[in-house]
């Protein structure tokens, strides 16, 4: 029996837009040292400070230290929250 509806690729349509990625992240997420940003990416990723995935197409931070870029992680954004605590001090 054939489908009533076409799938999005079938419609020629372009897929919805997502959040803008790689954003600057907000003011309380910053830290001197490290450079933080905003994403949403396509794929998963396990975040360090609670080690439980960050699913695909998740809004979450990507942090980066100044001083050695190839130590980057994702971050779901309240482990980093929690993290900027630890550490002492996150603005609220």
């Amino acid at each position: 029996m054939p489908r009533d509806r076409k799938a999005a690729r079938e419609r020629n349509e372009a897929p919805p837009a997502l959040r803008p990625f790689g954003v600057e992240a907000p003011e309380w997420a910053r830290r001197e040292g490290f450079e933080v940003r905003m994403v949403l990416n396509p794929r998963l990723y396990r975040c360090p400070g609670c080690e439980h995935e960050i699913r695909a197409s998740t809004q979450h931070l990507v942090v980066v230290p100044r001083d050695a870029v190839e130590d980057r992680r994702h971050w779901h954004t309240e482990c980093w929250r929690r993290e900027l605590r630890r550490l002492g001090g996150v603005r609220r």
